[in-house]
């Protein structure tokens, strides 16, 4: 009886282990299907699930166009129905849903190829024909499209060309004359509202431009997390991760909403980041600070 008696009193005295918030949004999956025809219906579908539930997902376009989906309880998806009246070939495609505590995920953005859609070229014509807001770079050498930067950069679509063309990407070009690649629109919508001031340029032009560091995220927009591991990180210039000790200090920082300001990092990124020391206080970090702490990606590498 004795020995029983000390057992239970040293499980008593054991130190308890906090359970870790759950700041986590749904895990979604990618949009089904990719492929559709211009004007022409179609439903659209994804899976989200979380241990606390999944309060609604919105199907997204381009970045632009939103559209509640609804649950099938028989089939367990989310789905809706969306016709493509947009004179594009290509379109990102995602959706994001939301728990029943309020958090937020944004599954992962795909292409989708949307045929029978309007061309808006034909061969030989510049993108600029028919966007006002790109520049005309085709007759410009890489030092002079290189002297205007802050800009965006991508070469000039030939027409009638798949969505997987090498056309669709852009890039920051750095003041050093190096191209770097957004690693979803999650982060390019950090540092733009859209894609004005896009130089268009030829091919020869953009391979003059080495490849350099993936842009990361805004310094002070956002907060961060990678799938593995629970911790949330504050964003700093130079693309400088620090760990948020407690939800308090994030609420402090962020607002009450911060859990819907969380960003899911994928982990082949990690070394995109360097790691400074742990937000233990409010105090620790000015976020209005690191908002006006960079004026263009050029301040951020």
């Amino acid at each position: 009886m004795t020995r029983y008696l000390l057992l239970s009193l040293t499980l008593l005295l054991l130190p308890l282990t906090p359970a870790l918030a759950d700041v986590s949004g749904p895990e979604v999956s990618d949009v089904s299907p990719l492929t559709a025809t211009y004007d022409v219906p179609e439903i659209f579908s994804v899976t989200a699930t979380d241990p606390d539930g999944v309060e609604s997902c919105t199907l997204i376009v381009s970045s632009i166009y939103e559209s509640p989906m609804t649950y099938i309880d028989t089939t367990d998806v989310w789905s809706v129905e969306y016709t493509f009246t947009t004179e594009r070939s290509a379109n990102s495609i995602r959706a994001k849903c939301t728990d029943t505590l309020g958090q937020e995920t944004t599954g992962p953005s795909n292409i989708i190829s949307v045929s029978e859609a309007p061309i808006e070229t034909t061969d030989g014509e510049s993108d600029t024909e028919t966007d006002p807001d790109k520049v005309d770079a085709t007759e410009w050498t890489a030092d002079e499209v290189t002297a205007v930067s802050p800009v965006l950069v991508k070469t000039q679509c030939p027409g009638e060309e798949d969505f997987t063309h090498t056309c669709r990407t852009v890039y920051f070009l750095d003041d050093e004359g190096s191209r770097h690649a957004f690693p979803n629109e999650r982060v390019f919508f950090t540092w733009y509202e859209d894609y004005s001031n896009l130089h268009i340029v030829t091919a020869d032009v953009m391979s003059d431009f080495p490849l350099g560091s993936n842009v990361t995220y805004h310094p002070g927009t956002k907060l961060v997390k990678f799938p593995t591991v629970p911790t949330v990180y504050a964003v700093e210039q130079h693309s400088t991760l620090r760990a948020i000790e407690t939800e308090e200090i994030a609420a402090e920082l962020y607002g009450d909403d911060w859990k819907t300001l969380v960003d899911d990092i994928s982990d082949v990124f990690y070394g995109n980041y360097s790691y400074g020391e742990d937000i233990t206080d409010s105090e620790d970090y000015d976020r209005e600070a690191q908002l006006v702490s960079v004026e263009s990606i050029n301040d951020n590498l």
